[in-house]
């Protein structure tokens, strides 16, 4: 399917599989997507080059400079490239056909026509995956180019919601885009005396053309002229739907409401308030964000879970359903606001449309048609790429297939792959563009349609996973079942229950499996092993992370996506002091603390101490507080009369009695390169390169982990 993709070098049409349908999504086939005039063509100016983007914001410079420093200059250069030229999917609102249901959705059918919403979801591509409360059924009677205007219209319909609007108000609109004349049209429908005020005379006459009472110029005249409209007293709501650098939208909104009025802020307008004007006339001001509750929650936005009516009377969706159903009453008009349809492939005409001189630009919006497509949705689904012919392995390279090219995967995983021999076969997983991406960028033979696509291809013989942490059990159960070799990166399974049926595919498939346990693989950490190997009895290990913090938000919190930190990354350490110890781990103790409304899973400031089956101690201090400028992490290990200290990857100090020396890196090394290699060696030699006993003792001890915390005791490794 085609589908319009943007990155900072410009815009695509690109050919990519068919997205996913999860069990709360739909599929839909695209009739029409909307080209905002306001949201994309900010994105189509930030298409700069990256004299002028460093030029803009030159801490972007410093932080080049310090990752050049500690992991490279080669390793930097890539990550840059890839920044440069990673494609992403553009548009966020749209009207088609569904063609496909998840098992977990109700209310909806194959064939209904619908609305669908969301950045990332609503894309401009031919077929679009969408999260059920992301979309709403269009009435009988709504053309479906006013019906892919739902998600801009409910972006202006939440911001009159919290206006508060009544009968009979007088609401000044200040700026007239797109959202604005929506919100001028809305507030008509709902008896508002309309006042419309923009900087361009056109776009206030269309105000005026479509209902509003009075259109004036924002100008500095422009609060005298709503003086004398309004016998003296202002406006009693501002809704400000402008796009401006500065605060003068702010300011005029200020002058022109009434004592004790309110001013909403729905446009991208510099937030800088001054306290006189609104001090004067105690105003309320509110920011609107996005269409309304539900917006940027997880749980409403991708789980389906909807909020109670009795509780929430506007969601986001509803605020979709409301627009919709003004529109089928006569009561609301919105089709005459499309300024231009073009085809999906005149992407880059409609682009330079939006970029192009202001009097050239559309007033509206600009949309994609799609046309009718094949109404039973049979031709949604691309023929697969007919697979390579079978080719033993042992016969030439290792054939490997990629699922979940991100950008660790791609930038990351995917050199090393190359590095050590193999061939890249093919890609899967993600989305749609990002496996498009990593075939004609990385050099796959082909981005299969699906993971099990790829999975059942005889044309690989190993496959990465590469894919969000909660997905790793069953995908690599599947590798395995269908006799590939799997590397699979941390962790391999988020509890008991899939690290068993894992564990148990692995120890009867035959077949080589891998975990991204790098770390034990940096020449640094085998230098190390080597030289405290001789020490005679046991050690006692000392590991720092200064991980740094990420958003509460982040999938990686989520205990069904990631895990929480503790499963998900903290795994990677405890198997590299199981490894500098030459032994499992046989009791844990943690604790730690965390945000107070994230799961007990998820803390993420940790100690973990650590007793081996030799004798050996360890602890780990896992912590996303502290300054960022620290090196992220120190490790020391203390055997006999020696101690060795790795410092980040790039320093190795050894101890020896008396003596000292000191071995530096020119670059990080966290063993990425290596670990790959020796799975490809692996696969070869017919060998596990980390033990599946390993493998499991390190899963369990971070399960272990998790139960001490929420008993407070020492727990044992089963």
């Amino acid at each position: 399917m085609k589908q319009v993709l943007q990155s900072p070098s410009g815009t695509f049409v690109r050919d990519v599989p068919r997205p996913p349908c999860p069990p709360g999504n739909v599929l839909v086939r695209n009739r029409c997507s909307i080209i905002s005039s306001g949201t994309e063509r900010a994105r189509v100016d930030q298409q700069k080059s990256v004299v002028a983007r460093v030029t803009e914001q030159p801490q972007l410079a410093l932080k080049v400079l310090k990752k050049a420093r500690t992991e490279g200059i080669s390793k930097t250069r890539e990550l840059i490239r890839q920044n440069l030229t990673d494609e992403g999917p553009s548009g966020y609102s749209s009207a088609g056909v569904v063609i496909e249901v998840g098992s977990a959705v109700r209310g909806l059918s194959v064939g209904d026509l619908v609305a669908c919403a969301g950045a990332g979801h609503a894309n401009h591509a031919e077929i679009v995956s969408i999260p059920r409360n992301l979309c709403a059924k269009v009435p009988d009677g709504v053309p479906l180019e006013a019906a892919a205007l739902t998600t801009i219209a409910a972006i202006a319909l939440h911001g009159v919601r919290l206006a508060e609007v009544r009968l009979g108000d007088r609401v000044a609109v200040v700026g007239c885009g797109l959202v604005g004349q929506i919100a001028s049209r809305l507030l008509v429908a709902s008896g508002a005396t309309v006042f419309v005020l923009d900087v361009d005379a056109g776009r206030v006459e269309a105000g005026i053309a479509a209902g509003a009472a009075y259109g004036i110029p924002a100008d500095d005249r422009a609060p005298e002229r709503v003086g004398e409209l309004t016998d003296g007293l202002g406006v009693d709501a501002v809704v400000v739907t402008a796009a401006s650098s500065s605060n003068s939208p702010l300011l005029l909104a200020a002058a022109i409401a009434r004592d004790r009025g309110s001013v909403v802020l729905v446009g991208d307008v510099r937030v800088d308030i001054p306290r006189e004007p609104f001090f004067e006339k105690e105003l309320s001001f509110r920011i609107s964000r996005s269409y309304g509750p539900g917006r940027y929650d997880r749980d409403y936005e991708e789980r389906g879970l909807d909020y109670p009516i009795g509780y929430v009377r506007w969601t986001e969706q509803r605020n979709m359903e409301c627009v919709l159903d003004l529109q089928a009453r006569g009561a609301l008009t919105l089709h005459d606001l499309v300024d231009g349809v073009m085809t999906i492939d005149q992407a880059e005409e409609a682009y330079a449309r939006l970029a192009g001189p202001p009097e050239e630009r559309p007033r509206g919006a600009l949309a994609f048609s799609y046309g009718e497509g094949d109404q039973d949705g049979d031709t949604a689904r691309r023929e697969p790429t007919p697979a390579a012919p079978p080719l033993a392995a042992e016969d030439g390279p290792l054939r490997v297939g990629l699922i979940g090219p991100g950008a660790f995967a791609t930038s990351v995983l995917v050199p090393a792959i190359v590095r050590s021999g193999a061939s890249l076969a093919a890609v899967a997983g993600g989305s749609g563009p990002s496996a498009e991406a990593a075939a004609r960028t990385a050099g796959f033979a082909r981005a299969a349609d699906t993971e099990q696509d790829l999975i059942a291809d005889p044309g690989v013989d190993a496959v990465i996973v590469a894919t969000r942490h909660g997905t790793h059990a069953a995908l690599v159960r599947s590798c395995l079942e269908s006799e590939k070799h799997v590397f699979c990166e941390k962790p391999l399974a988020l509890d008991h229950n899939e690290l068993e049926s894992v564990m148990a595919a692995a120890r009867t498939a035959r077949r080589v499996l891998a975990v991204g346990f790098n770390r034990r693989f940096s020449p640094h950490a085998v230098a190390a092993r080597t030289f405290i190997a001789d020490s005679g009895g046991p050690i006692a290990l000392s590991y720092r992370v200064s991980a740094g913090r990420i958003p509460p938000s982040h999938w990686v919190h989520d205990l069904e996506q990631g895990g929480g930190r503790l499963i998900g990354e903290c795994c990677h350490f405890l198997d590299t002091l199981s490894f500098l110890a030459g032994s499992k781990i046989t009791e844990v103790h943690a604790v730690g603390f965390g945000g107070p409304q994230q799961p007990l899973q998820t803390r993420d400031n940790l100690v973990i101490t650590l007793t081996f089956e030799s004798g050996s101690v360890g602890t780990l201090v896992y912590v996303a507080d502290g300054s960022p400028g620290l090196p992220k992490e120190r490790l020391e290990v203390f055997a006999g009369d020696r101690t060795v200290v790795v410092d980040d990857y790039r320093v190795l100090e050894r101890y020896d009695g008396p003596t000292h020396s000191r071995d530096r890196l020119k670059a990080q090394d966290k063993g990425h390169a290596a670990e790959v290699a020796a799975f490809v060696h692996g696969v070869r030699a017919g060998e596990h390169p980390i033990s599946l006993d390993a493998i499991e003792n390190v899963h369990l001890a971070c399960f272990a982990a998790v139960d001490s915390l929420r008993t407070g005791l020492r727990t044992h490794v089963a």
